[in-house]
């Protein structure tokens, strides 16, 4: 049974940590890129940042350092529950001099998760950088505050800990993979609530990873396919011929994703995911590094969040094909940034602060 509050003792740990987060302010001209769950390995066959180090690297090297972003890496970066950290650095020797390049003119943010938790028991001068557990982020007086996630487990420190070990010794060398909350539905779900609820309570824009599924929360979806559907069908009688064909395959991915929104929101009955009330626009979640075709991020400037994608198109071209979507190629490349999702922060705050 689930409920619309969080415990005492968890709130109180997360408002702990919250109030020693230290904060970085948003300037008009500033923008930040948001990753986590990279999980750099050795660059072997059990290394599940390999297909995607390319992309990564590139979408860091030509896209975000040239354009002055910031960069937060949300938890979960190095491996170290199944690789050591000299093995990881030495592999993405490449990786680390992106990250030194913005560390440099200090636009690096480097936060832990549970399996990189083990940073924080060693010397700063041991580390490539400087590593915390969470950071807030101020646009004057809107406020996001980026943490992996995995406090919001009931499980402590001392338990998250040995579970990364025995990962590490006993599971990893007998061919076991790397068993995260992504894998668990039910735990996501769990750690997402929590998440909105602390952030709601707080008003607040909570920005997790640990669940490996990008969020983007500022209306319910099936609210929002409506829209869109409503906004195509008055268009369509006015528009011209040529432009005609387009719209007809969006709204027809449109009524897909409408019937099965409809379907899943019958399944779970009258609670919905994050409970009763109209849904704040409260929680983001950049998703991972290690997807099958890509990699997602949350971006934030003074004005827009937006949810984005880089993926290569020799290995999906999904994007390129579906209709509503506008990816840009990286220097006229293979490799494509697209926006799933934006949002204007006046519009976010404003829900968040009338409506929490």
């Amino acid at each position: 049974m689930t409920t619309d509050r969080l415990s005492s003792r968890l709130t109180r740990k997360l408002d702990r940590l919250h109030a020693r987060a230290p904060v970085v302010r948003l300037g008009p001209d500033d923008r930040l890129a948001v990753f986590s769950d990279l999980h750099l390995g050795d660059g072997g066959r059990d290394d599940d940042f390999a297909p995607n180090a390319r992309l990564f690297q590139e979408a860091l090297s030509r896209y975000y350092a040239p354009r002055r972003f910031l960069l937060a890496l949300n938890g979960d970066i190095e491996e170290l529950a199944r690789f050591p950290l000299a093995a990881i650095a030495t592999r993405w020797l490449g990786i680390y001099a992106c990250w030194q390049d913005f560390a440099g003119r200090g636009a690096l943010f480097k936060l832990v998760g549970n399996h990189d938790l083990a940073l924080l028991r060693r010397r700063a001068v041991d580390l490539p950088f400087p590593v915390g557990e969470s950071l807030r982020v101020e646009i004057g007086e809107k406020r996001f505050w980026l943490f992996h996630g995995h406090q919001l487990s009931r499980l402590d420190w001392v338990f998250q800990t040995l579970g990364a070990l025995l990962l590490r010794w006993v599971l990893h060398p007998l061919g076991i993979g790397n068993y995260t909350v992504a894998r668990s539905s039910r735990k996501r779900f769990h750690v997402e609530r929590r998440a909105y609820l602390y952030a709601r309570s707080r008003r607040i824009a909570a920005c997790i990873g640990h669940t490996h599924r990008p969020l983007f929360e500022s209306l319910p979806r099936l609210d929002a396919v409506k829209i869109e559907i409503e906004g195509l069908v008055r268009r369509y009688p006015e528009a011209p011929e040529g432009e005609k064909p387009e719209i007809e395959q969006q709204l027809a991915r449109l009524k897909r994703e409408h019937v099965k929104l409809q379907r899943s929101e019958g399944r779970r009955g009258r609670e919905g995911l994050y409970g009763e009330g109209p849904l704040l626009p409260c929680l983001f979640n950049s998703g991972c590094g290690i997807g099958s075709n890509g990699v997602t991020a949350v971006e934030i400037d003074a004005r827009q969040v937006r949810l984005v994608y880089w993926f290569d198109r020799r290995r999906s071209e999904k994007y390129i094909a579906a209709g509503g979507y506008r990816p840009e190629p990286l220097d006229d490349g293979d490799f494509y940034r697209v926006v799933l999702k934006e949002e204007t922060l006046d519009y976010i705050f404003t829900r968040i602060n009338l409506l929490g």
